[in-house]
């Protein structure tokens, strides 16, 4: 077989056509038929093309999981049931998961310190919450408890107390359990709100 016309393509000027023996046999980016080689007038192989098509795949899976981090971070387990979603090809989900795992683009302690740090400085929530979203993420147990226990959570509920429940007297019992509900649906630990509201009684 031999590779007969390279077309930049119409719509997609970063991606060129490709014609075996005078018929369209696939489309791939630029770069990847500079990486293998493909010219006119070539010779190549069914293996080869195999090979190329397999690595046209794993570039759009890369591209995607880029796409997708231009969101926001991502959970390595979240990525890779997003991308498998997308409908892409499991091995080749696996294998971009790798490469990205590998060059630190995808990196469950990063993403988990900075998912902590919103629900700590922005939304703040207590370490149950941290620590059910975390593992629903599937991120290992031993990243879950450095984040989690590198928390002050009874200075959090310090400070939402100062800030969000100020209006609330601590000495009624009602208003007292509207705190304590409002913490408590926020993640955090009834033994620590209620040392927090015992030494405020003090």
């Amino acid at each position: 077989m031999r590779i007969s016309k390279i077309e930049t393509q119409k719509r997609h000027a970063d991606r060129v056509s490709v014609f075996i023996d005078g018929a369209f046999r696939f489309g791939l980016s630029k770069s990847l038929a500079l990486k293998y080689d493909l010219v006119e007038d070539r010779e190549i192989t069914e293996a080869e093309i195999e090979t190329v098509l397999y690595q046209e795949e794993k570039e759009k899976i890369r591209e995607r999981a880029f796409r997708l981090l231009g969101f926001r971070d991502r959970s390595v387990q979240e990525m890779r049931e997003r991308l498998l979603r997308l409908g892409y090809d499991a091995a080749r989900v696996e294998e971009t998961i790798a490469e990205l795992v590998a060059d630190q683009t995808l990196d469950d302690r990063r993403f988990s310190r900075a998912f902590t740090d919103d629900y700590t400085n922005l939304k703040p929530k207590g370490n149950q919450f941290l620590r059910r979203e975390l593992k629903h993420k599937k991120v290992a147990a031993e990243i879950i408890e450095e984040v989690a226990g590198g928390r002050d959570e009874k200075a959090l509920i310090r400070r939402l107390i100062a800030t969000k429940l100020g209006r609330f007297d601590r000495l009624n019992p009602k208003q007292r359990q509207k705190i304590v509900r409002y913490l408590a649906y926020r993640g955090f630990a009834l033994g620590n709100i209620l040392d927090i509201l015992r030494d405020r009684d003090e």
